[in-house]
């Protein structure tokens, strides 16, 4: 028989062993209301960080957290020496929606417009709603306007694409202002002012986009006066073209024109195309004016063959042009309409223009060629020349920069390198055309290399329509050259 002593022993561990085994059981019942307890005070931390930091209808980051991050990417670039984009853009019209289709549509829009940009941007870069139906985007990896540019293109094409919103299908516009650090800015309060000054220029012009001028830290009153005339200059036909000959070295003859557009402006009267096509090509016009001068030229294209002198007509492209998808159809529906064959249109293209995006530019330029329209690679020798690009490109012909052709006949090195661009077209299977032939000399220079057509103020200067159509009846065009003596002042820089 158990004694007493054990007995009470025996019951003392038995009850210290209960005891421990509750508190084993609160001790893990506190570990899971610690464990929750963690769990509501991170998911409290995490809704005020979304609360503190991004906007509830959007998801993308707030006006708060935009101008934090902007601060420390501008730091960055200060320190790295590197340039920094930023756009702004604005949903057009919207106040429309909220006052048409009620306030519950308008979310739902800007929602739909949040996830369109969220999907072009990178994971580097901060897309923001700034407030109401206004969005900022900070590119920390593009580094350059003409790759802003680009961002803002594609932006545009994603938020433009038509939507199903409550039912109805809606096309939204969108204008977009572009500025850069430290260009146009040295701080997050400079670079988003301009910003916005060139999204309300862009607003004003009808959409599209409007970037900064590089080292401008301020709108330049006459710049903006410009670019809100120039929608009115396309729409009004304003726009005007002027027409250079191209000539065969072999016999002379004329094969082509090149279409050089003029602004008639109605109280700054005729300006050249360095003044204002830069201006065009910080804006969403550039495709609009493009079309306007190809139209012109086509249609003027039509009138020549009309009237017995069928040759071809050279158009320049914009870079900006090279990155519209629907370049080429609407080039189809052009030569169509003017029934002009594909043949007689040549478009001109830079070195330059095909960097900036090489694989979009080139998928539209194959695009092009195989219309059976030719393309020209202009100013060749000043930008990017790469044989590997070159020998991608359905290019037929080769147009040799003026600056190497002007003194060619004084310049030992300038002669070697025409001659050695028009040997390596010959080996390509391409034509050469030299630009800037002011002399007879330098003609008959080009002439003795074997080049196949000559462009310049020897031959004529840029002549509007009727001034071309009295040149063409004279049978000997070299008796209407100018001299060297009456040759005028150079125009500026010519580009479509």
């Amino acid at each position: 028989m158990e004694t007493l002593p054990n007995q009470f022993e025996r019951r003392a561990v038995d009850g210290s062993k209960s005891r421990l085994v509750e508190l084993e059981a609160e001790l893990s019942q506190s570990h899971d209301n610690l464990g929750r307890l963690a769990s509501q005070l991170d998911r409290v931390n995490q809704d005020l960080e979304r609360l503190t930091n991004y906007d509830s209808l959007t998801g993308l980051a707030n006006r708060a957290l935009f101008y934090d991050q902007l601060t420390s990417f501008i730091a960055l670039a200060r320190r790295e020496s590197h340039k920094l984009p930023l756009l702004v853009l604005d949903v057009n019209a919207f106040k429309d929606i909220n006052d048409s289709l009620g306030h519950q549509a308008g979310d739902n829009v800007l929602k739909e417009v949040a996830k369109r940009i969220s999907r072009v941007v990178r994971d580097s870069d901060t897309a923001a709603r700034l407030g109401g139906n206004e969005f900022g985007i900070v590119l920390p990896t593009a580094v350059t306007i003409d790759g802003a540019i680009v961002v803002a293109q594609k932006v545009a094409n994603a938020v433009e694409a038509p939507m199903q919103i409550d039912g109805h299908r809606l096309v939204l516009g969108v204008s977009i202002g572009i500025s850069l650090y430290p260009d146009n800015g040295m701080d997050e309060k400079g670079v988003v002012s301009l910003a916005l000054v060139a999204m309300e220029e862009a607003k004003r012009s009808g959409g599209g986009f409007v970037a900064c001028a590089p080292d401008q830290s301020k709108a330049p009153a006459s710049q903006v006066i410009l670019a809100g005339d120039i929608r009115d200059a396309i729409d009004q036909n304003e726009l005007i073209l002027h027409y250079q000959p191209k000539v065969a070295m072999k016999d002379g003859r004329v094969i082509g024109a090149e279409a050089l557009v003029r602004w008639n402006h109605p109280h700054q009267g005729l300006i050249y195309p360095d003044s204002f096509i830069p201006l065009v090509e910080r804006t969403g016009l550039i495709n609009s004016l493009t079309l306007t001068v190809l139209d012109m030229a086509l249609a003027q294209a039509r009138i020549w063959q009309d009237s017995g002198n069928p040759m071809s007509i050279s158009v320049n492209l914009s870079s900006r042009a090279l990155h519209d998808a629907r370049l080429p159809e609407h080039i189809s529906e052009r030569l169509r309409f003017h029934n002009v064959p594909p043949e007689g249109l040549i478009l001109e293209i830079t070195e330059t223009a095909i960097m900036i995006d090489a694989d979009k530019a080139m998928e539209v330029v194959t695009s092009l060629s195989e219309l059976g329209v030719d393309i020209a690679i202009d100013d060749f020798g000043t930008g990017y020349s790469s044989l590997a690009y070159l020998r991608r490109l359905p290019a037929r012909e080769i147009k040799i920069d003026r600056s190497f052709v002007l003194n060619m006949h004084k310049n030992v090195d300038d002669k070697t390198i025409v001659r050695s661009v028009i040997d390596l077209a010959h080996n390509l299977g391409m034509k050469v055309v030299a630009e800037g032939v002011e002399s007879r000399e330098i003609y008959d220079l080009l002439k003795s290399m074997d080049c196949y057509c000559a462009q310049g103020y020897y031959i004529s200067r840029p002549v509007d329509d009727e001034e071309f159509s009295c040149w063409l009846d004279d049978p000997v065009w070299e008796g209407q050259a100018l001299s060297a003596a009456q040759t005028p002042a150079m125009a500026p820089a010519e580009r479509t």
